[in-house]
This record gives C-alpha cells, structure tokens and sequence, in this order.
C-alpha cells in the first residue's frame, strides 16, 4: 500500500478511518474491502491517483471528456439490467461514453472497479454499492481524483452527501424514493385483498443491515401490520435480493406456516422467486397466496397484469440513471445543487391490477431510451421548464431514511445540512420541485415531445 504525501502508509488510511469510524466501519473492514484492489492499487497508491489531486482540491474536474460509469451491484437482476441500460441510453442522448460494470454482488469486487477507474479518464460515477459501507471510501476517494460522484439505494447509516464536504463537492446528491411509505401502501393493499386477517410472511433482502433500502422496507411491512389485528405476521426470511435464494426462502416459510395468505418480497426480483417458491409448494400465486413487491420492474409488472402479483411500488428502474445523468451533465456546465437538492426523493406509484396497463404502456413495452426524456431533466438545458418527470422531493427528515436506527457515536447533522433547514431552503426547494413535475409518471412520457 502507498503512502500519503509523508510517506507513512498507516496516516494515509488513518486520514480516511477517522471519517469512517464515525459510521460503524472498523480498520479491519476497510482493509478487507481493499484486499480485492490489489491489481488497481499498484501503480496508484490506495486513496487516490497520482497526479489528480491537485486539481481535484481546487474544484476541478479531472477529465471533462472521460467516461461515466455505473457501478452496477451485478447484472443479474431485472432492476439491474434496466437500471445499466437506462444509464447507458441517458449517457449517449447527451453525447457521453459511458460503461456499466457488473459488482457480482461482491463488495471486494466493486472496490476493485472503482480503483481502476480512478487510474482511467473517467468524468463521473454512479453507485449501487453491494457494501454500504464502502460509501465513505468512494465519496472521499471521487473527491481525492476529481470525479464526480452520485450513489443510489444503498448506505451507510446516516452517512450523508452532506458528511462528504470536508473532501470536497464531488459528491453530488444520494438518491432513494419514498421506501418506507410506498411499501406501507403495498402492504395496506394485501391487507385488504386477503380481507384484513390471516398470515403473512416476508422475504427480506440483507439483514441485520445498515442498508437504509432494507430497513424501510421491513419497517414499513411490521408497522403497517400494527394496523391490522387480525393479521398474524409470522416470519421472515432474508435473502439478499436473489431470486433464488427467495424462492428457497418462500418454500421455506410455506412449509412452516402453510396457512399464509400473503407474502411480502423486498422487490419484484424477489418476487419472481417467491412465486416460484409457491408454485413449487403446489399453491397458486394470486389465489391462494399473494405477493407484493417493490421497484416496478419489468418481471413484476407482466406478473400483475398476468394475476400471479398483487401490487408493486413503481419507482421505476430507469429513473435513478436518467436523473443522475442529467445531473452529471449539469454539474459539468457549472451548475452545483444547492445544499437542500443533495438527499433526492421521489413518490413512487403503487401499481395494481387497476392501473398496470398505463405503467407497462411506458416502461416496459416502450423503449427504456424513451422512458424518460433526460434533457427535460437538466436544469441547464431547461433552467426554467426543467421537468422532473416523477414526484420528487428533497429528503430533510432523515429519521424516515433510517427508522429506529440509533445514531453512530459522536454523531452530528452537518453544518449546510442545519444551515438548510434554518433558512427555510428545504421549504422552498420542495415548492420548486411540486412546479417541476410536469410529466405525470402514468402518462405518456414527454421524450422528444418539447
């Protein structure tokens, strides 16, 4: 391993534990996280590429026509392949190379990546983490080389954009839609399909987790059930988003409790193990046991409207790689969000029997490149008519992102963070975005239209 600029390899990853230690992440984790980036490291040094922090430090970024790229947390799932390809189609409407690359749900893997794009022209990254707590590395290590950086989904817990300014102002905004609230929403809808009473069973993602994704969604399921007494929640099982382990986790939970009438997966690649999961137990899904899911992929959506999958939160796949597109194009025309855009959020639809067709009209029979029209998104293509095409809100309540999570040791809101919320910023950016949303999600998508 390198060293920094003392020649002391031990103060070098001393300066980044320091902030890592705030969030739950030990020495010997951040070590292990790097054993997979040997090859990168080599000729780089472990924090940063040699060469690039200088410009880095003074706001620059490093290479203007470099690629963007994804960090993908595999390539396996549906999310995942419509998540890469909406990312890829979005970065070559506005003119950019772009590569998407395939974590394999590995942390160590994903940490080798990033590393070798730090040593290659590269503008901008994108992140699913595998690990959440990688997070603070990357953030910090994006804003060592100059790069831009956006992260969606998975972190650490209350690890902020905001927590990441003492490196810099790479890191752009940290996206994740309303979880808590829309899962709660789907189940509310199971809850009714099975008459307010008899058992329900879950199938989770990663647990215990500090995944902020996994506890919203398994928080919004038990508390939503509060609501219903005669609803017994059995059990659950976790099975970190795979479709099969999902299924193995259904037939598991069938097996124990065979009277369950409704099961609950963290999302729709979830779902399509637990379906098969409950054809293999010799019931039919959509009769005699019902399922809801999370994210409005492709799989989920066609088993709605075919009647084996009762509901699911359309936050749709695509929408987290157009809007940070849009973002990355922005931030290289000069346009910085203000300190209440960085936590993003967006009202996803409950999606149902009812209005399935309108759904799959657009994001799944259409092309995933006309989905959603990605210069509508930018506020420098479109300062004044900009379109957000989606719900969207500035995320200020951070106790909804991580329920019941007990804040880290030392813990403190960041300055911009309070300095926001005092001078009523975070008030005023959700009344921007509310004249922004112009395209509603079911109708027809605005692409090429203005």
């Amino acid at each position: 391993m390198t060293s920094d600029n003392s020649g002391n390899p031990r103060r070098a990853v001393d300066s980044v534990m320091e902030r890592l230690d705030t969030y739950g992440i030990g020495r010997r984790q951040f070590v292990k996280l790097l054993a997979g980036s040997t090859a990168a490291l080599a000729g780089v040094g472990a924090l940063s590429a040699v060469g690039r922090r200088d410009a880095a430090r003074g706001g620059a970024v490093a290479y203007t026509d470099g690629q963007f790229a994804l960090l993908n947390w595999s390539s396996t799932g549906d999310y995942q392949v419509q998540w890469g390809r909406a990312f890829q189609d979005a970065a070559g409407q506005l003119g950019y190379k772009s590569v998407v690359l395939d974590g394999k749900n590995d942390a160590a893997v994903q940490s080798n990546q990033f590393n070798q794009l730090l040593t290659q022209k590269t503008t901008a990254i994108f992140v699913g983490l595998n690990d959440a707590g990688a997070l603070p590395t990357l953030a910090h290590d994006a804003n060592e080389n100059g790069v831009l950086f956006q992260a969606a989904w998975n972190s650490p817990a209350w690890y902020t954009p905001w927590h990441s300014d003492v490196d810099g102002d790479k890191y752009t905004t940290f996206l994740m839609p309303d979880e808590y609230v829309s899962v709660g929403k789907a189940v509310d809808v199971l809850a009714r399909k099975i008459g307010e009473e008899g058992t329900i069973v879950r199938v989770g993602g990663y647990y215990p987790s500090i995944d902020g994704c996994e506890v919203q969604r398994r928080l919004a399921v038990h508390e939503t059930l509060k609501k219903y007494p005669k609803i017994k929640f059995a059990g659950e099982l976790h099975a970190k988003y795979d479709a099969d382990l999902s299924q193995r986790a259904a037939a598991s939970l069938l097996a124990r409790f065979p009277d369950t009438r409704g099961i609950v997966a963290v999302n729709d690649d979830a779902a399509t193990g637990v379906v098969a999961g409950i054809e293999a137990a010799g019931k039919v899904p959509g009769k005699d046991v019902f399922v809801v899911g999370a994210n409005g992929s492709t799989a989920g959506i066609d088993r709605i409207v075919k009647g084996t999958q009762l509901a699911t939160t359309g936050n749709v796949p695509a929408y987290p790689s157009f809007f940070t597109l849009a973002q990355f194009h922005d931030r290289l025309q000069g346009w910085k969000p203000e300190a209440a855009e960085r936590f993003y959020g967006w009202h996803a639809e409950i999606i149902t029997a009812e209005n399935v067709h309108k759904f799959k009209t657009r994001f799944v029979d259409g092309p995933i490149a006309e989905s959603f029209d990605v210069r509508l998104l930018s506020r420098t293509l479109h300062p004044t008519d900009f379109d957000l095409q989606f719900d969207g809100y500035p995320v200020e309540d951070l106790e909804t992102i991580w329920p019941g999570v007990p804040k880290p040791a030392g813990f403190e809101y960041p300055e911009a963070y309070l300095n926001a919320q005092r001078n009523g910023d975070f008030d005023r950016i959700r009344a921007l975005y509310k004249q922004h949303y112009r395209t509603p999600v079911l109708g027809p998508s605005p692409y090429r239209k203005v």
